[in-house]
């Protein structure tokens, strides 16, 4: 996939995070037709900040556990790369490090082979007031002003990545990504922007956030009066070049 532009890209999104509960039948199935690259969030903010504070995630071990595995193994069989993001529920150096940890557990129990890129999201105190002081971190509005206090209460602070630190990784070959802290949608635009597809509609927006929530897109070529539709089942989802509709 790396040595040529593709027209059209398929993923597949498995579960709105992991841990929900990946249904194997459906997996199986999304993989008879080929797609390209296998993501998923494993976070959320909805619980509030009691996982990033605490360093505990929101879904037990073992659903992790199983969940991670039947995509790993996916991914292996198929040849294609796994990418997480928001890693343990929030993202965290201690939360990504869990996951890792049971990732190794996989790999040594199902004997795969695993080149494996780990990010981290956690921001240096020191390096985030220096920011502040220079006015290049501003509260979004109606929250609160920030402060040297407010950075040096809290009990860990993560960056939001987007798609360059996901794609640095692909592009060094990595076929399992474990990210902290990571925009949902980034998960699902880093390999479709590498291949050169607009980053409007088609990558950032339609078939992006809507993948997790299970929406049918429907895309039409520019300039071309019939393009076939791509409709979207809940596992498996496709981007053309050009996409233009939500349906």
């Amino acid at each position: 996939m790396a040595n040529e532009k593709l027209q059209q890209i398929r993923f597949i999104s498995p579960v709105g995070s992991v841990g929900g509960g990946i249904s194997g039948d459906a997996l199986d199935e999304a993989l008879a037709q080929a797609p390209h690259f296998i993501a998923c969030d494993a976070g959320t903010t909805d619980a509030g900040p009691f996982s990033l504070g605490m360093g505990t995630p929101a879904f037990p071990r073992e659903a992790v556990k199983r969940d991670l595995s039947l995509m790993l193994r996916a991914g292996r069989k198929a040849n294609i790369p796994v990418i997480i993001g928001s890693a343990g529920t929030a993202g965290g150096d201690v939360h990504v490090d869990w996951v890792l940890e049971i990732a190794r557990e996989i790999v040594s129990e199902n004997d795969l082979t695993l080149r494996t890129a780990v990010i981290y999201a956690e921001q240096d105190k020191a390096y985030l007031k220096r920011l502040l002081h220079e006015n290049r971190i501003l509260p979004l509005d109606p929250a609160p002003p920030i402060s040297d206090g407010v950075i040096d209460g809290s009990t860990r602070i993560v960056g939001m990545m987007g798609v360059e630190p996901l794609q640095q990784a692909l592009s060094d070959g990595a076929d399992f990504v474990l990210a902290g802290r990571c925009s949902d949608s980034a998960l699902f635009a880093a390999i479709p922007l590498m291949q050169g597809f607009p980053p409007g509609l088609g990558v950032w927006n339609a078939g992006l956030r809507d993948p997790r929530q299970g929406r049918h897109l429907h895309h039409r070529q520019p300039g071309r009066d019939h393009c076939p539709p791509v409709w979207l089942r809940p596992a498996l989802h496709a981007a053309e070049r050009g996409c233009a509709q939500l349906v």
